[in-house]
């Protein structure tokens, strides 16, 4: 669940201001942060009256186009360019780091290619900072979120996919190639008949923990055993309904569906280890719409502490006695915020050059 945050306005907020702009595969976010890494009222509101932290536009298909909205939607911002020192952008994908573009985008293939980085500060007249969505989400969390105060962390987003973003002394892992931090593909079961990965390839967490991953998992199950979730699926329920309807009947106490949520928790384990083993982050945060109901639901905080105790199990004695282990609490606004927060560091780093 995502925690309640304050909208402060522009008379509160300390300058410099950031504009994150956070693309997904439907929707793009574009909000306003302060110096402090608060969110700033976008001057927009809803059909009910409440002020809106950030200002939501469709994702076109062609490129030039979604960037001459997205530059609109920023001149629309309460605030002049001079008290702004930069965008962050934050797309998901794989990133050409030298040439900024974006390279196989899932689900935005017509931007292949297309210099949105070098567009968007041509139409804004700002720089833009460029940076892959999970890495922007992550920084959020490091930055204002559970991991603030932390030297580095990983963010690891459980939704239809596996994301991951790692932050390390405030820097972004990218990569050589713009792949780092793509933790949801490390190996975690190497037999020839492992669940295959939406990539293409077996074996991977995101085959295994993803809600794509748990529904397969579970009509494996259920075709074998008896459990109160066969009545609840239909020729007709989507796979992406599926790791919803495994929660609500291991709330409900499914012998079945309890047991797939500690299994999910024993893969996701196996995952974390291999990633403690690599970067040794000081915190491991869990966001996304799959943590079965999260911080604030019995059943989220059993799955977290099924995941603490299999973690220590497998872990290196020091890593696991420092590690923390921890939901995520800044939710669809972390993108914007963490895109706002890589742009603010990038502008402090270049200050210093």
């Amino acid at each position: 669940m995502e925690e309640k945050r304050l909208l402060y306005s522009v008379k509160e907020a300390k300058t410099p201001f950031f504009v994150g702009v956070d693309v997904g595969g439907t929707s793009i976010k574009i909000g306003l942060v302060d110096d402090y890494g608060r969110s700033i009222d976008s001057g927009t509101v809803n059909d009910k009256g409440i002020h809106l932290s950030c200002i939501s536009i469709r994702t076109e298909p062609h490129p030039q186009t979604a960037t001459e909205l997205i530059a609109e939607a920023i001149r629309r911002l309460p605030i002049d360019k001079a008290s702004c020192n930069g965008i962050g952008l934050g797309i998901p994908g794989t990133m050409d780091m030298r040439t900024r573009q974006l390279r196989q985008p899932p689900n935005l293939h017509s931007w292949e290619g297309f210099p949105i980085c070098d567009e968007l500060s041509r139409l804004t007249d700002l720089p833009v900072t460029f940076c892959n969505d999970a890495n922007a989400a992550a920084y959020g969390e490091y930055w204002v979120g559970s991991a603030s105060g932390q030297p580095s962390m990983a963010l690891l987003t459980l939704g239809t996919g596996i994301g991951c973003g790692i932050i390390i002394e405030g820097r972004s892992i990218d990569g050589a190639t713009g792949y780092g931090g793509e933790c949801g593909h490390l190996v975690i079961d190497c037999a020839d008949n492992a669940l295959l990965c939406g990539c293409g390839q077996r074996g991977h967490l995101e085959a295994y923990c993803s809600a794509i991953g748990v529904a397969r998992r579970t009509m494996n199950l259920t075709d074998r055993r008896e459990s109160s979730i066969r009545s609840k699926i239909s020729p007709e329920t989507r796979l992406g309904e599926i790791a919803k309807i495994v929660y609500h009947e291991a709330e409900k106490g499914d012998p079945l569906a309890y047991e797939i949520v500690m299994e999910t928790a024993k893969y996701l384990s196996l995952g974390i280890v291999s990633l403690l083993n690599t970067v040794d982050p000081a915190c491991i945060l869990l966001g996304g719409a799959m943590t079965f109901g999260g911080r604030d639901a019995p059943l989220g905080q059993r799955f977290l502490t099924q995941i603490i105790n299999e973690v220590k199990s497998r872990a290196f004695k020091a890593v696991a006695k420092n590690i923390t282990i921890d939901f995520a609490v800044l939710g669809s606004d972390a993108g914007y915020i963490g895109a706002a927060g890589l742009a603010r560091e990038e502008s402090t780093r270049n200050k210093t050059k």
